[in-house]
């Protein structure tokens, strides 16, 4: 038994979790800061202490939607230390896939919520109401909370399945050099 290589994959194995970690809390801090731009004149802290479930449900979408997509740029970054090595192109394929991958979470997060309100104001335009996603969230409508989490998760599942192909070419690209 090789005990060099075992305690070598085991630290290995350790930085790949503290490198995870540490990504899954940087894209928790973007995505809370992106919700805020997102949700202008909706403090979110007043209404989850009021406990709001809408706003609940509405922040849990955002979270999960942008760690679909960081978690396959994390995964893009433990393959350059499969079986013990570290290979470089590797490594820089999974960094590019993660940078890619996070600012397209963000867009379509953005974007998901912009088309929902387009479409929920062009239907309200006919019955001359107005609708506003963050009154909505504020009044505690968890219908609204509950589909922008589904728009949020479909639009990720979709991005992070590309996302996860982003890597092997930039790899192939890097190893020609």
């Amino acid at each position: 038994m090789n005990f060099l290589y075992i305690g070598e994959s085991l630290g290995i194995a350790v930085i790949q979790i503290v490198v995870g970690v540490a990504l899954a809390l940087f894209s928790i801090t973007l995505s809370l800061n992106l919700l805020d731009k997102l949700t202008t004149n909706l403090d979110q802290i007043a209404e989850l202490k009021k406990g709001n479930i809408a706003v609940g449900i509405y922040i849990a979408g955002i979270l999960v939607a942008v760690a679909s997509v960081i978690g396959q740029g994390v995964a893009g970054i433990a393959r350059a230390f499969l079986g013990g090595k570290c290979a470089i192109a590797d490594l820089v394929g999974g960094l590019i896939q993660l940078f890619i991958g996070l600012p397209l979470a963000i867009f379509s997060i953005t974007l998901a919520q912009r088309e929902i309100y387009r479409f929920f104001a062009h239907k309200m335009s006919e019955k001359m109401e107005t609708f506003y996603i963050n009154t909505e969230l504020k009044n505690g409508n968890i219908a609204i909370a509950t589909m922008l989490f589904g728009a949020f998760y479909a639009t990720s599942a979709v991005i992070s399945q590309a996302v996860s192909f982003l890597s092997q070419p930039i790899v192939s690209a890097l190893s020609q050099i």
